[in-house]
């Protein structure tokens, strides 16, 4: 049990009782922030997140497919078995940003007020935050590649796109 997690008069926490909640519902089911809401016994919008978020974590960690996506202004939704791949990848190009702006945040630091060791320290996490981007970046671009590459033989092959946005056309 999360130590810091606050907890019910049944004992559990906050983010157990969504948990409860969710892992029963079917791919697509709303979880609205009334019921939520209802559930945890508080209008507090950021506890509702985060409880959420912990249990996204036991869903993941458990390897439970019932992870919720946020619905914005309406709560979250179970995540279908084909929004997953579009959630991974719009993960890592936060990622990707958020270690862009870590490069940034180095580019701006002032190098010249720094003790010679503290001038090292930085000059070596700049070099390897260079060097993630780099790799993300070329991930990206190789991912692109691939993706025109296979739309291209697809196209060749008279193979119609069948599927859009990981949904299986009717």
């Amino acid at each position: 049990m999360d130590m810091f997690s606050p907890q019910r008069q049944d004992g559990r926490a906050e983010w157990r009782v969504i948990y409860d909640h969710a892992v029963s519902l079917p791919y697509g089911a709303d979880l609205s922030f009334d019921e939520i809401a209802k559930l945890l016994d508080t209008d507090d919008r950021s506890r509702a997140h985060r409880a959420v978020q912990r249990c996204n974590k036991q869903f993941i960690r458990e390897n439970i497919p019932r992870v919720l996506g946020n619905v914005r202004g309406t709560g979250y939704r179970v995540m279908r078995p084909s929004e997953y791949a579009t959630a991974a990848i719009a993960l890592q190009v936060q990622g990707r940003r958020k270690v862009s702006n870590a490069l940034d945040l180095m580019r701006t630091a002032p190098i010249n007020d720094m003790s010679p060791q503290a001038q090292e320290w930085a000059h070596k996490v700049t070099l390897v935050l260079m060097d993630n981007e780099l790799r993300l970046r070329s991930q990206e671009q190789w991912q692109q590649s691939a993706e025109t590459r296979l739309t291209e033989l697809e196209r060749r092959a008279g193979i119609p796109p069948a599927v859009i946005g990981g949904e299986i056309e009717d």
